[in-house]
């Protein structure tokens, strides 16, 4: 009987399948890269200021290997939105990195607020960990510095929500014009493969880092079990529902959705929170940070059944969210192949994050 280990948070879980159910299995292995150090460190050297915009495995996998080079930067001012995360795992930043606080929502029309770290001259880095995305199309380096310190408030067209990942949206367009205000900036993305750094790109067009994503072909089977990626990935639920659709070609119209997502920082977006704390007809009547997220959720529940294996307590998934939920993997595999019947096929994605599914 096949045994497949899904990342959930900072561990893995087994995920069991009998050999007659199990579909395709994207490949999760870590591929050899192009990813050019010693540019990287000529960056890092060159740079005032470093900012570290997600904690993801690749992302400190590159700041790892800048370890001969930190103790050069005695000098270099450090930023994080979590530096806490940042500085557990590479320990060489203890004590050298401060966070910046997150950007205020603007007004229609209103200009994004940048604090005087990302106006001031001086040269800036800015690392990050590529993502695909339904409403950005993407994320990557660019995106995520203006998500954690510019503009949270015009972060993308609401007018139309539909997923779009790997294509090149307003949304997206809007902050890449916000990130090309920030003074004598390079921005690093670093695509993952495997949970391993696989290339790491500069000041890359948005179709080069979609370019360098895995491309998995798969027949869409009646189920599915997605494993948003792990720690970085799977913080929040929102990062785990934006995580689905660049694989959602993996699963045919009405089949069932096995999530596996720990979400220990809980919702990750104002408006989801505002869903489980009673407050849906406010979050209809606004246009509240995350919007999209509400939207994307019962898109999936309405199309899709859903179970959400994860961390959260059971009265927000379940009562208030609408999941089917599941006390471990083994109850949630089991009620998956209940609902795809004895000759049914589960496809398998491990690492959602890394990777897009072509239906074949």
């Amino acid at each position: 009987m096949p045994e497949l280990w899904i990342p959930y948070g900072s561990v893995e879980t087994l995920i069991t399948i009998q050999a007659e159910n199990l579909g395709a299995v994207s490949d999760a292995a870590p591929e050899a890269g192009a990813m050019d150090s010693e540019r990287v460190a000529e960056l890092a050297k060159g740079a005032s200021k470093m900012f570290i915009c997600d904690g993801t495995p690749a992302t400190v996998e590159v700041l790892k290997g800048l370890t001969p080079t930190l103790g050069e930067l005695q000098g270099k001012a450090f930023f994080s939105a979590a530096p806490k995360r940042v500085e557990s795992a590479v320990p060489e930043l203890k004590g050298r990195i401060s966070t910046l606080p997150p950007p205020l929502r603007q007004g229609d029309g209103g200009e994004p607020m940048f604090s005087p770290e990302l106006s001031a001259p001086g040269s800036k880095l800015f690392l990050g960990s590529a993502r695909p995305d339904p409403l950005f199309g993407l994320v990557d380096a660019r995106v995520e510095a203006c998500l954690n310190w510019v503009s949270r408030g015009k972060s993308g067209a609401k007018k139309e929500m539909e997923p779009s990942p790997l294509r090149k949206t307003e949304a997206y367009e809007s902050m890449e014009s916000f990130a090309a205000r920030i003074p004598d900036s390079k921005f690093l993305t670093v695509v993952a493969r495997g949970g391993r750094a696989r290339v790491t790109l500069e000041d890359a067009p948005f179709d080069a880092v979609k370019n360098a994503f895995a491309k998995v072909p798969m027949a869409p089977a009646r189920g599915i079990v997605i494993g948003s990626g792990g720690r970085g990935y799977d913080d929040t639920l929102s990062a785990a529902i934006r995580g689905v659709w660049n694989v959602i070609e993996g699963v045919r119209k009405a089949g069932s959705i096995l999530l596996v997502a720990e979400c220990t920082e809980g919702m990750g977006s104002t408006a989801l929170e505002m869903l489980v704390t009673g407050r849906l007809e406010e979050v209809r009547r606004r246009s509240v940070e995350g919007l999209e997220d509400v939207f994307y959720l019962n898109k999936l529940k309405e199309e899709y059944d859903m179970l959400l294996l994860s961390g959260l307590p059971e009265t927000y998934a379940s009562s208030k969210l609408g999941f089917a939920t599941a006390k471990g993997s083994g109850e949630a595999v089991g009620r998956i192949l209940n609902k795809v019947g004895r000759s049914g096929k589960v496809n398998v994605i491990p690492r959602a994050a890394e990777c897009v599914v072509e239906s074949g």
